[in-house]
């Protein structure tokens, strides 16, 4: 394990992993910082002292303890806000198949009254999602071919190719 722990700045990392720690104040504060290289170390001091070398890291395992905490606190807040943002990715995929399908509401757009009524259900399906999906909105962003997305109607064929 490799551990550098800079104590002014609060910044502790494990095998470069680092996060910044609320509080080291139990560290004496003539000390700089704090490194450890596997099986030996040393300790760096803010006066003109030379770096102290050290072979047992358990003086400071209350260092390791508190960046697991800040490593774990960061991982639940990171979930948490994934959690509330699967609805709002949800709606940006609807949204796109809805752009997707908007020229086929053209008065222009040369569709039989069959079809544009085809159209008009399949985007209605799409905007009643949120309140008809039988799933999470994380499954729906997960799986964009789970059976609660709407099938489109089958679109024209608009060119053909011709030698």
């Amino acid at each position: 394990m490799r551990l550098c722990v800079v104590v002014e700045d609060k910044f502790v990392a494990v095998d470069d992993e680092g996060y910044w720690l609320d509080n080291l104040d139990y560290i004496d504060s003539s000390i700089n910082a704090i490194q450890w290289y596997d099986t030996k170390g040393e300790i760096e001091y803010h006066d003109d002292r030379p770096n102290l070398q050290i072979t047992d890291i358990t003086p400071y395992n209350q260092v390791l303890t508190d960046w697991q905490a800040a490593k774990d606190k960061l991982a639940e807040e990171t979930k948490i806000t994934l959690r509330e943002d699967w609805e709002v990715m949800f709606r940006s995929i609807r949204y796109a198949k809805l752009l997707e399908c908007d020229w086929t509401q053209n008065p222009d757009n040369q569709l039989s009254e069959e079809k544009k009524q085809e159209w008009k259900t399949y985007r209605q399906a799409l905007r009643d999602m949120p309140t008809t999906k039988t799933t999470s909105f994380e499954e729906l962003v997960k799986n964009k071919y789970h059976s609660d997305y709407p099938t489109p109607p089958e679109p024209p064929l608009l060119f053909r190719y011709s030698e």
